[in-house]
């Protein structure tokens, strides 16, 4: 894959790896070091801290994506780990203009923020315009097509999924009892089941139909 391709090139870079164990905290709005950070292995979850005490998460991150330490701290967000997550580490080249790097270093970083644009884009659309079922379906279809499906679950496209109900239904603005019985209304309707970890795809075609995802926004692809 053309991700796995660039990955190859920045890690021909040089940098740090590093790997934080699922629960710790891998870089908050405190962070005071400039840094860029490829994720190699494992799920992790921007995230904002509300003044209720509730949980927003505004994005999960997965292999191949870039965690930028200075836009997390403009966001104030924090990024925890949701499983083990190892990740490559770099000096923040935009925000330390003085340091150089080759030039598809810095094409793998503004296509990837191009991309992050377009997930954003979709996040406010989720939460502003679609209903329980369709934010839900969406986000999930998000994450298959980032992460990548296989087929034979049941005869179905499905991917491992470490996400709680809790963790979906603070991407989307729901409760976990509102998820649970979402989650049930589309197993029953024959579109997706979500249980042990695993999502499957029952009719990947109509479900994508239904919440009008376009999976062309979530292209893998560095340009």
């Amino acid at each position: 894959m053309a991700t796995q391709i660039s990955m190859e090139h920045v890690r021909s870079l040089g940098g740090v790896t590093r790997t934080f164990p699922a629960g710790s905290v891998i870089c908050d709005y405190d962070n005071e070091t400039p840094r860029l950070l490829f994720v190699l292995e494992g799920w992790a979850a921007c995230s904002k801290m509300m003044p209720n005490g509730t949980r927003f998460v505004t994005e999960f991150v997965l292999r191949g994506d870039m965690i930028s330490t200075s836009l997390t701290a403009l966001a104030r967000e924090t990024v925890p780990a949701i499983t083990d997550v190892t990740v490559l580490s770099f000096p923040d080249f935009i925000f330390l203009p003085k340091m150089e790097a080759p030039t598809f270093f810095y094409r793998i970083v503004i296509a990837e923020l191009v991309r992050h644009q377009a997930r954003m884009s979709e996040r406010l659309a989720n939460i502003g315009r679609r209903d329980a079922l369709e934010r839900t379906g969406h986000l999930l279809l998000e994450l298959g097509a980032r992460i990548g499906t296989s087929r034979d679950y049941a005869k179905c496209e499905y991917f491992d999924c470490p996400l709680t109900q809790a963790d979906i239904g603070d991407a989307v603005g729901l409760s976990t009892v509102h998820i649970n019985r979402v989650l049930r209304d589309m197993r029953e309707a024959g579109l997706l089941s979500f249980r042990n970890g695993i999502v499957a795809f029952l009719d990947r075609p109509r479900l994508a139909d239904l919440v009008d995802f376009d999976e062309t926004c979530f292209d893998t692809t560095f340009v």
